[in-house]
């Protein structure tokens, strides 16, 4: 009788591996893995932040998506710089649909991560993070101050209190919120990225078009914008 069900078993195992391998040798390769970029450069490699800057000679966009460990004290992280003005005017329509491809998928991961953000789980996750801070803000004397629920916006962080602000800070090292909140943000930024793989390797191939087309003339001016040849 066993031998009868495992028999069996491994007809069924076997029925299911067969399309499971077929699937497996179908999928095309990917020459880009989104899962292995650090934290700090996933603007850079996933959204040629890097490049769009250089050209253009501005800040870094799409400062949004490189994950930071947050903090309470000390100047905020930069802002997405207003990159654009005469270089972008002037390009040829190839550089400004590059741009325009790639700001696309952007917004769109932005949007589908902070739904995701506050989805059930991973918002009880925020929550809980966000508690075991504020009860180390309680025990160090700073109680919640305004009204609504417990959290860092009605316990008063980050609004110029800078006692608090320290004590923030430091309970949050101590309690790992930082370092738990970074976490959670890098790996839900990643399982949205994942949704988006196949767009993700053709905005990668537009590096080298947005670094010639950023000009009409296909990058033979470089040098009356100031740019490297």
């Amino acid at each position: 009788m066993l031998g009868g069900i495992v028999g069996v078993t491994r007809f069924v195992l076997s029925a299911l591996l067969v399309p499971l391998a077929g699937c497996a040798a179908t999928k095309p390769a990917t020459d880009f893995t989104y899962q292995d970029v650090p934290a700090e450069r996933v603007a850079d490699r996933i959204f040629l932040a890097d490049t769009i800057a250089a050209v253009e000679q501005c800040s870094p966009p799409f400062s949004d998506v490189v994950v930071r460990r947050p903090t309470f004290t000390g100047a905020p992280p930069p802002v997405d710089g207003g990159c654009g003005g005469a270089i972008r005017a002037g390009a040829s329509w190839e550089y400004t649909d590059a741009v325009s491809r790639v700001t696309a998928l952007h917004d769109t991961v932005v949007r589908e991560w902070e739904v995701l953000l506050r989805s059930g789980p991973e918002a009880a996750e925020t929550r809980a993070l966000t508690a075991t801070l504020l009860h180390c803000l309680d025990r160090a004397g700073f109680t919640q101050r305004g009204p609504g629920d417990p959290g860092l916006e009605s316990y008063g962080v980050s609004q110029g209190d800078v006692a608090l602000d320290n004590a923030a800070q430091r309970c949050s090292d101590e309690t790992w919120y930082g370092a738990g909140i970074a976490a959670q943000r890098l790996r839900t930024l990643r399982s949205v990225l994942g949704r988006h793989e196949e767009q993700i390797n053709q905005i990668a191939k537009l590096r080298p078009v947005l670094e010639r087309a950023a000009v009409p003339d296909g990058g033979r001016d470089r040098a009356r914008f100031g740019l490297p040849e």
